[in-house]
């Protein structure tokens, strides 16, 4: 199962916060390259924190600093291509987990929530990285067939 663009781009605030409309891949590529605003880290980040159950800005602030040094986040608008592919890749495992359970707070426990099949870790912390990225992706699909481990 594929997440489509615009769903990803909704995830990240949508026209109002990307400031383009994001209909295909090549859409989402081309922002990614141009460097995704900073709002929508804050968008994908308060959807992580706000359906977790959570509040406060120390949460959302350890998030985000997962993804991209303070110092960086406070000198810059636009994120550089490293940590604009980070959270593109967040943002479409979390509208993955969305479709896979039908519910947006769902999604945001599974994502925070250490997982057996990812040695323990967070599907969060696991998509940091492109490889794994993948595995969180491996995992929602197998849930999603039924296929054991």
């Amino acid at each position: 199962m594929s997440v489509a663009a615009t769903e990803v781009a909704e995830v990240l605030g949508g026209r109002r916060v990307l400031g383009r409309s994001i209909e295909h891949g090549r859409d989402l590529e081309e922002l990614i390259r141009a460097g995704v605003p900073k709002p929508a880290l804050e968008r994908l980040v308060d959807l992580l924190v706000t359906h977790d159950g959570g509040d406060g800005k120390a949460r959302r602030a350890a998030l985000r600093n997962r993804i991209v040094s303070r110092a960086t986040y406070q000198r810059v608008e636009r994120l550089n291509l490293q940590v604009s592919e980070t959270t593109e890749r967040l943002a479409r495992l979390y509208a993955l987990a969305a479709t896979a359970f039908a519910d947006g707070g769902a999604a945001a426990r599974f994502m925070l929530t250490p997982h057996p099949e990812l040695d323990d870790r967070a599907p969060f912390d696991v998509a940091l990285t492109e490889v794994g990225g993948r595995a969180v992706e491996e995992v929602i699909e197998r849930g999603l067939h039924g296929l054991p481990a």
